[in-house]
């Protein structure tokens, strides 16, 4: 009876020791108040731009013109002050998140998804058929981001479709050279080969066995992403081949700012910082989590 005892005590003392992996990375993630920072930011300003939505009328105070009250400062009534059109800058900043982070989050996960078709399938077959795609990779790469988004803006048309497109573009090769190189590091490991002996079939491996084994760094590669996306398509807003006026998107608010930068400094501090702001915080989640998912640290 006692030896029984003793073995449902060494049962429930290894159960007790045994922690939930997901927890492990949250309890990790926690220690670095930098990042915790960063994510209160961030749900705060995905729930602005949700909310916005709701709260302001597109046509009415998004856009709508406002002749007495032009090129206002900031005041209790207009906490950013008042554009050249008397269009209130708080609002336009905060319904403007919602296309940055729009063609930030949507841009990235369709890059993701190719991204990880391309590289993980290269890595997993190799042979010429890695050598033909990778190459393909390779010469996307080497053409200047912005030379290329501007070229197929030009090409596809202004507005949300040719920019989405022309930033996935640009985003899919970089996606596809790292998942190549991190699935090169799983694909030859033995749980792998034991589930090719089996006849399991290479769709299924690669889903199943790989593809899981290598999310810690996709994910950090993936937030480091979508920062690059909020700022390319603001770069293509500002230099007007992006999101056209009156729309409030960030990098068309610095465009419509410049003429009265000396002047009204405001109308280009505003915008400017909810670019920094936002593409800062997902940096710093990344380094956060790239620091939670690290082995060592758990």
């Amino acid at each position: 009876m006692t030896k029984r005892r003793r073995s449902r005590q060494k049962r429930l003392a290894d159960m007790a020791g045994q922690t939930n992996p997901a927890m492990d990375v949250w309890r990790n993630f926690a220690r670095h108040p930098v990042s915790m920072a960063a994510l209160v930011i961030l749900i705060l300003m995905i729930i602005a731009a949700v909310v916005s939505g709701f709260l302001f009328d597109y046509d009415t105070e998004v856009t709508a013109l406002n002749p007495a009250e032009l090129l206002q400062p900031p005041s209790a009534e207009h906490w950013f002050g008042t554009d050249k059109f008397g269009r209130d800058v708080f609002i336009r900043v905060m319904y403007g998140a919602r296309y940055s982070l729009f063609f930030g989050i949507v841009t990235t996960a369709v890059s993701m998804v190719l991204g990880i078709l391309i590289g993980a399938t290269c890595a997993y077959f190799g042979g010429l058929y890695d050598i033909i795609v990778m190459r393909i990779m390779d010469s996307l790469v080497c053409i200047p981001s912005i030379l290329l988004m501007l070229t197929l803006v030009a090409v596809l048309g202004k507005g949300m479709r040719g920019i989405i497109i022309a930033l996935v573009v640009t985003s899919v090769p970089g996606f596809a050279r790292i998942i190549r190189s991190i699935v090169l590091n799983v694909v030859h490991q033995e749980y792998v080969e034991a589930a090719r002996a089996s006849g399991t079939g290479n769709g299924t491996i690669i889903l199943r066995h790989i593809l899981p084994n290598c999310f810690g760094p996709i994910l950090v590669d993936v937030l480091m992403s979508v920062s690059s996306c909020i700022m390319a398509a603001a770069s293509l807003s500002f230099l007007g081949m992006g999101i056209q006026a009156p729309a409030p998107e960030w990098g068309s608010m610095l465009n419509e700012a410049m003429e009265h930068m000396r002047a009204y400094p405001y109308l280009g501090i505003f915008p400017g910082l909810a670019i920094v702001i936002t593409t800062l915080c997902f940096n710093l989640l990344g380094d956060g989590l790239t620091d939670a998912l690290d082995p060592k640290n758990r």
